[in-house]
């Protein structure tokens, strides 16, 4: 098991995947580091890697589920979230009873991270 930053979001698909794909400013950082183009304007970054500031999203560092329509978090949560009845706890403290999205980012590739200043509602640290 890894331990993960989890965040629960409402979203509409679009905006999405707009949200976490970070594959445009990933490109002309490539780029940038093989000397073939300028630095990447950070416009360019997923809102994710904005917020946090984070450079690059490996695949092997977080995971997400998105889901058509709103379900509680528990349902949402089921697939991943190895102690439900302790996440769904931390949710109901926060106020946060639905979603349609789930994101984690694994806390040992980013142990640094400040998972608060991400404009989605941050849970907790959870072993998945």
């Amino acid at each position: 098991m890894k331990t993960y930053y989890i965040w629960i979001a409402t979203f509409e698909e679009n905006d999405f995947e707009q949200y976490w794909d970070n594959e445009p400013y990933e490109n002309e950082l490539k780029l940038f580091k093989e000397g073939l183009g300028a630095k990447p304007d950070i416009s360019l970054k997923c809102g994710f890697c904005r917020e946090t500031g984070l450079e690059e999203l490996d695949e092997k560092d977080f995971w997400f589920c998105f889901r058509d329509s709103l379900c509680n978090v528990r349902e949402l949560a089921k697939d991943y979230i190895s102690d439900l009845d302790e996440f769904e706890m931390g949710c109901n403290e926060k106020g946060i009873l639905e979603g349609n999205v789930i994101w984690g980012v694994s806390v040992k590739d980013f142990p640094d991270l400040d998972p608060k200043v991400c404009s989605m509602h941050y849970i907790d640290k959870f072993e998945v």
